[in-house]
């Protein structure tokens, strides 16, 4: 003969089924999550690997990596990580410099200063301060300019000394403000 369960047992019994329904559910979706992202991810990386050396500017958030304004190269350029570089915001924007330094520290650059230019450019110009070193600044900048003249200290906070590459950035690669 079989025992009646009370009230309270009845309860308890309906509640550890519910709990455990609702437990097989948060499973069941969070396996789902798991998988999507990975597919997700192996479809980023697949996209990130094929523009290998290009600049991605499309469906990317971040105003670091959609503003450089460059064009797509089919090669990547050769790149001397060993450059010393010093970044100077040649505009009326507030930490440009410093957001293009961290943009060069994150393409592998380690030595890089930033800096303040003495007046406002449109153009970014690039002085190679050492023969030989920092050709590949070219691609990064729009339109900019490379020289190989003597850069002026006075016009700068920013000991250039020890310098490979002086970058002047003009208002043309101002990734920090809408153009």
């Amino acid at each position: 003969m079989k025992k009646k369960q009370s009230a309270s047992g009845i309860f308890f019994s309906m509640f550890l089924r519910a709990v455990v329904v609702i437990l097989a559910i948060v499973i069941a979706c969070l396996i789902f999550a798991l998988v999507r992202s990975l597919i997700h991810g192996k479809n980023a990386k697949d996209e990130s690997s094929a523009n290998t050396g290009a600049v991605a500017t499309e469906n990317q958030s971040d105003p670091l990596l959609t503003a450089a304004k460059t064009e797509a190269t089919t090669e990547a350029p050769q790149v001397d990580f060993g450059i010393k570089v010093a970044v100077l915001n040649g505009t009326q924007t507030n930490g440009l410099a410093g957001a293009w330094k961290e943009k060069l520290n994150g393409m592998g650059y380690t030595s890089v200063e930033a800096g303040n230019y003495q007046s406002t450019t449109e153009a970014s110009k690039i002085y190679i301060l050492k023969e030989g070193k920092g050709a590949e600044f070219a691609s990064y900048f729009n339109g900019a300019t490379t020289e190989t003249t003597e850069f002026n200290a006075a016009d700068t906070d920013v000991d250039i000394k020890d310098l490979d590459v002086l970058v002047v950035i003009g208002t043309k690669d101002d990734i920090l403000s809408s153009n």
